[in-house]
């Protein structure tokens, strides 16, 4: 049988898995391989070498703002994310090898308050679009994932930041797959689909200040993909992605919450 693959979560998902990581010991972000987190639409350089026997290169790192549009007026933090309740933003790390990002929460994200218990989880693949999806593994560019940070730091009416959320990890050692596929040069887990990716779920965000309009989740990763298919040299670089999630008032959450749903009435069937 295939190996089994991660399954992509959506914003419908009813209930979470029964697997919660632990994130003990992660309360201090640390910069990896000597790279800082760069601000969103300004790409930073990435001093990271390739790891391992086959590596070859370093780049640049890539960075992807996802775009803050919202539809709701009202709000003080534009947010993609609050208003769809997932985001999938995607970034080219080299000539059709695109990763994605899927991030999600299974609460409605409106009930994002200051004291309230805020989770998302999110998935991590890639895609090499030179070939077509059903064409064999062994046409595909093979791509290592070595480190993954992520990072919420919050935007407050006072104009303090307070970082909410760190994760600082080796991500062989938090993902949720049993049978995870690793590099033998060193250079992480795969994340190459449909054999590779990465998934952690129900990460917790905890109380923030009560002034918190909103906050940033800047996801970095450490990867390594391979120059052409089965060539076993690889070029490294680190990639962001940027998603903004909206923070609403205690007061306006439980306004939202007294608002009745409309019911909708059904149509009389005309006699015959």
């Amino acid at each position: 049988m295939p190996r089994q693959t991660l399954v992509l979560r959506t914003a419908g998902i009813a209930a979470a898995l029964a697997t919660v990581v632990a994130l003990s010991g992660c309360s201090t972000i640390m910069p990896f391989f000597g790279v800082q987190p760069t601000a969103p639409g300004a790409a930073g350089s990435a001093g990271a070498a390739g790891a391992g026997a086959g590596a070859t290169g370093a780049k640049d790192s890539t960075t992807a703002d996802l775009g803050a549009s919202t539809t709701d007026g009202a709000l003080q933090f534009a947010s993609v994310f609050t208003d769809m309740g997932s985001v999938h933003p995607t970034v080219d790390i080299a000539d059709q090898l695109q990763l994605k990002l899927d991030v999600w929460t299974e609460q409605k994200t409106h009930d994002w308050t200051p004291m309230a218990d805020k989770r998302f989880s999110f998935v991590i693949g890639v895609y090499d679009n030179k070939v077509p999806a059903e064409a064999p593994f062994d046409q595909k560019r093979r791509v290592y994932m070595s480190n993954i940070t992520v990072t919420a730091k919050t935007t407050t009416v006072s104009g303090a930041v307070e970082t909410a959320y760190t994760l600082n990890n080796d991500p062989l050692k938090i993902t949720l797959d049993p049978e995870a596929l690793r590099s033998e040069q060193g250079l992480g887990l795969l994340i190459t689909s449909p054999k590779g990716g990465f998934q952690l779920e129900s990460q917790q965000i905890g109380v923030v200040a009560d002034d918190t309009l909103g906050m940033m989740l800047d996801f970095a990763f450490q990867v390594s993909y391979e120059t052409a298919p089965l060539a076993n040299t690889y070029m490294t670089q680190v990639v962001h992605q940027y998603v903004p999630v909206a923070i609403f008032s205690e007061a306006d959450a439980v306004a939202a919450k007294a608002v009745p749903t409309p019911t909708a009435t059904p149509t009389p069937i005309p006699a015959g």
